[in-house]
């Protein structure tokens, strides 16, 4: 009586335990590829399924880590595979001679995503990012978007916070940005200038121009000597590669200009348009390998010459931030190197509206 009662328990048990053991996610419950479908629901202004297949990722996401997760763990459990260590080459041999293609291939997976230093080759530190990885930052970002639309600016804000907090598991690093402008974007709405403006500090953090002050203070040497010359020097000199930061420089540049920060704001539209000429020129030298560049005149005219380049210009605030460039170094004083940029953009701008603004300075 003993043994069948022992006997169906563990039978019970097991049940129970199997029933509840991670399920490995088939080919078209990808966590991913539902989020796609809540992607393309956003974009056609489905909100209602966009969150639908958002939650429905998340669960998948969190199926997959918990999958991913035990499957690493079984492997890694036996004494002859914990006896060679945690580093991934020593780690993998041992699992390659025990048959362990699964688990092989989860570690090849995140190795080739990430590279063995982001987890101290340790395969132990990998599991545990594994395991915490049941997040999914973007299909919160997606929640809190629609939240905002529907102005529950409360409820979007709770949502943007988890997904900022857990962006070390964004699938694509650099979506951190859009998540930091969606924030600021918020708090400009709600009229919260203090939050706004650390917000927008916070994306330009990742800006080593910005933070670099003896670049700065180069480039206002270069204003400073107030001659006509210096606008080409100016020009000539200066390099700096974007970071997502040119809408944050363009933002923080108005509040500067709001607040009465006069040298911040020429900062920002200074930084911001050598930012985007040397973003500009690097599409330009992909499209003609031919094309060098010569005066900042030319440059404005080769760069108009694509209509893709004058929109990027337009909806990136690209074309008004070298306007504002320009009115700033007027209002320090420095006339003639402001006249003579006025002139050049009054002549060669890609965007009429700002060539016509231009005449208006140089006519003023």
């Amino acid at each position: 009586m003993k043994k069948t009662t022992a006997a169906i328990f563990f039978a019970f048990f097991a049940v129970s335990v199997f029933a509840r053991a991670p399920q490995k996610h088939t080919d078209s419950g990808f966590a991913y590829h539902i989020m796609e479908q809540a992607t393309v629901a956003f974009d056609s202004s489905d909100y209602g399924n966009a969150m639908k297949y958002a939650n429905q990722a998340k669960d998948a996401r969190r199926a997959e880590s918990e999958y991913e997760t035990s499957v690493l763990e079984n492997a890694l459990t036996p004494r002859a595979v914990r006896r060679v260590g945690t580093a991934f080459p020593d780690v993998l041999a041992i699992l390659a001679e025990r048959d362990e293609k699964e688990a092989i291939a989860i570690i090849n997976l995140y190795l080739k995503r990430m590279g063995k230093d982001y987890f101290n080759n340790n395969v132990k530190d990998m599991v545990s990012w594994i395991k915490a990885k049941a997040v999914y930052p973007e299909a919160d970002f997606l929640i809190g978007r629609v939240y905002q639309l529907e102005g529950e600016f409360d409820i979007a804000l709770e949502f943007y916070e988890r997904a900022r907090k857990e962006s070390a598991y964004l699938d694509v690093p650099a979506e951190s940005f859009d998540i930091l402008y969606a924030m600021a974007d918020l708090a400009k709405q709600q009229e919260k200038k203090e939050t706004f403006e650390q917000l927008l500090g916070s994306i330009l953090e990742n800006d080593a121009n910005f933070e670099d002050a003896s670049f700065f203070s180069a480039l206002l040497r270069t204003i400073d000597f107030d001659t006509e010359k210096h606008v080409d020097r100016f020009f000539m000199l200066f390099r700096a590669e974007p970071n997502r930061s040119l809408e944050a420089l363009y933002e923080l540049g108005l509040l500067y200009e709001a607040n009465g920060e006069a040298e911040k704001a020429l900062k920002c539209a200074a930084l911001g348009t050598i930012e985007a000429l040397t973003h500009i020129l690097s599409t330009l030298g992909e499209r003609d390998s031919g094309f060098k560049y010569t005066n900042f005149g030319d440059f404005l005219q080769e760069a108009g010459r694509y209509s893709d380049i004058v929109e990027w210009g337009n909806n990136g605030h690209v074309w008004d931030m070298m306007f504002h460039f320009a009115e700033r170094v007027s209002k320090r004083g420095k006339t003639v190197f402001a006249h003579r940029l006025y002139t050049i953009m009054a002549e060669n701008m890609p965007d009429e509206y700002w060539r016509q603004e231009s005449r208006k300075r140089l006519a003023d």
